[in-house]
């Protein structure tokens, strides 16, 4: 395992991905812990990150196997608003792992859109001989705006926030997003703008920051969070 680790860690930046990168990482900080720790002793200093089962991981093969041979797929599907199970067909195009759950992107055969759906809320994959339609974007780029598993149609808003500095330290070595950048500074705050679709995703991880942050534009997206913020106060105060 350590000479892997090694070797792909020699590996240059264009034949390693991020999302590959941080699994060598993890693993090499894995690997020298265990051996710091080989020598039998029991150690309660060092808390290692569970990562928990990931359901529906075992329909993996199949879907990349659709994917690959361009087949429609019937699935027997239960999302989590439904009580009930029931068949969709999709045509297959994208797998995206994001917060230790997997989803497939895939044309809706009835509706005709594009879908997300949860591979842990799929109870049954099949094959069919359906005719099938061949994706129109380019799976790289597809969630290159967005945070999370929905990705909005057209080109992203700018969005910036403030932040005070404290917090604004954290952002800077740990973006909500590639297109972050730092528009001014001041002795107490931060300006950060954004290229980003304002998902669900994005404005949970915005309301996580709490009162460290505030949002200036677009005015849209400023109103939505003074209006969850103005929810969750008078949640508390019923």
């Amino acid at each position: 395992m350590g000479e892997v680790i090694t070797d792909l860690t020699h590996l240059k930046d264009k034949e390693i991905s991020e999302d590959i990168k941080g699994i060598v990482l993890k693993l090499g900080d894995t690997l020298r812990l265990s051996n710091l720790l080989s020598d039998g002793k029991e150690s309660d200093f060092i808390d290692f990150e569970e990562v928990p089962q990931i359901l529906g991981s075992d329909f993996l093969p199949q879907l990349i196997e659709g994917i690959r041979k361009k087949k429609v797929l019937e699935i027997y599907y239960q999302p989590f608003y439904e009580d009930k199970p029931y068949f969709i067909r999709v045509h297959p195009y994208l797998l995206k792992e994001y917060r230790y759950r997997w989803y497939l992107i895939g044309l809706n055969e009835t509706k005709k859109e594009l879908r997300t759906y949860g591979l842990d809320r799929i109870w049954e994959i099949k094959e069919t001989e359906l005719p099938y339609i061949a994706k129109s974007f380019n799976s790289r780029d597809y969630f290159k705006n967005t945070v999370g598993i929905i990705s909005p149609s057209g080109e992203p808003p700018r969005i910036r926030i403030v932040v005070l500095k404290p917090q604004a330290h954290y952002l800077i070595t740990q973006p909500l997003h590639p297109s972050q950048s730092i528009e001014s500074e001041t002795e107490s705050n931060i300006q950060f703008n954004y290229r980003v679709h304002p998902t669900y995703e994005f404005k949970a991880l915005l309301l996580g920051l709490g009162c460290d942050i505030k949002v200036l534009e677009p005015i849209g997206l400023r109103n939505e969070i003074v209006r969850e913020l103005k929810n969750a106060l008078d949640a508390y105060q019923a």
